[in-house]
């Protein structure tokens, strides 16, 4: 699964959402015992052979001295320069596409503490995913895989190996791909929509919501689509939401309850300070239009639409209305094309707009 705004009253966050985490993103970890270095492979149709700091990738300094464990991938091989990374993605074929079936060669590169030391590999492989590692001479000396799912492969520590390949196989791989999330805060509510371009044995998403330090609470679930390449579109509504500052994230979990966190929007509610009518959007409308206003205390609101020559076309809003800022729908279905005035009516307030209707 994949930059963050601020919401205040009704105003829209929106996000292009670009993670730093690829598509694919299959985490690892190596250890000798003396210490665990976390690692990832993956795809991303972004990725190059070389290094992708977009994709959190970045070019290691030389190894450690002798006596301190050190493991990385050596993207030496295929960028054609020196270059090692905890972290090594790379794009879905040629030209880069989803689904995806094929085999990635990686190239792995250690130092253990001690000699004699076994090498223990974590990993927790995706749905449609395997992986072999193999040493430089055709896994002569050392052959594992092909591994599925989640374990731990050992290289052993009668073997003075330093490096190995490392061969991901990938069939009609799909991630499930966040391409974009966004809130609005509408009546004292938190409207969250997102869409994924697509998705792979994704059972659906957890929205989950944090309030200043405390801990993030699980506030619903929206069932996914399983596997698709077509995008799709969700929504949630976190409804009568107090004043305060909050922050949003989605868990995307699959199938097989393995799971991903997508980046988090933060948003402000805040009980507006004055009376305030907004222009209407869109504007010109055809046939319709909506209109956001702000109360800053309970009481009665009056919004009326009226015509060039003064007559009232529409009663959009008549009664009393709880502090915050409101959203009212206007449809001209049964009104020409033409110019039309709305105006509020609150607590001593009086504001006019103007807006068009083409037909």
């Amino acid at each position: 699964m994949r930059k963050l705004y601020t919401v205040i009253g009704f105003v829209l966050i929106s996000t292009s959402i670009a993670f730093s985490q690829a598509a694919v993103d299959i985490p690892m970890s190596a250890s000798d015992g003396s210490a665990l270095i976390q690692l990832a492979v993956g795809l991303d149709l972004t990725a190059t052979n070389g290094i992708d700091p977009a994709l959190g990738e970045s070019d290691l300094p030389p190894f450690p001295p002798a006596g301190v464990f050190e493991f990385r991938f050596d993207l030496t091989p295929y960028a054609g320069e020196p270059l090692s990374s905890y972290r090594d993605y790379r794009a879905p074929g040629e030209p880069p596409a989803f689904p995806f079936s094929d085999t990635v060669q990686h190239r792995m590169i250690w130092q253990r503490s001690e000699a004699g030391l076994p090498i223990d590999i974590q990993y927790d492989l995706p749905p449609n995913s395997a992986m072999v590692i193999q040493d430089e001479f055709g896994g002569i000396l050392l052959n594992l895989g092909p591994l599925e799912g989640s374990g731990t492969a050992t290289i052993p520590g009668a073997l003075p190996l330093t490096s190995a390949f490392l061969y991901m196989i990938y069939t009609d791989i799909v991630p499930v791909e966040l391409t974009s999330f966004t809130a609005a805060v509408v009546d004292g509510s938190v409207l969250l929509n997102w869409t994924t371009a697509t998705e792979t044995n994704n059972r659906g998403f957890e929205v989950e919501k944090q309030s200043g330090n405390s801990n993030w609470e699980s506030i619903g679930f929206v069932t996914g689509k399983g596997t698709t390449t077509e995008p799709q579109s969700y929504s949630f509504t976190d409804n009568n939401v107090a004043n305060g500052r909050y922050t949003y994230r989605l868990k995307q979990i699959d199938f097989d309850g393995s799971f991903n966190n997508s980046k988090e929007i933060e948003v402000q509610i805040n009980t507006p300070v004055e009376f305030s009518l907004s222009q209407n959007y869109p504007n010109p409308f055809n046939p319709a239009t909506k209109i956001n206003y702000s109360v800053p205390k309970d009481g009665y609101v009056k919004i009326s639409v009226y015509n060039v020559i003064g007559q009232e076309v529409a009663e959009l809003v008549n009664g009393m209305i709880k502090a915050g800022t409101h959203e009212v729908n206007f449809d001209a279905s049964g009104l020409t094309s033409g110019i039309y005035f709305y105006k509020i009516e609150a607590n001593g307030f009086s504001n006019i707009k103007k807006m068009t209707l083409l037909r």
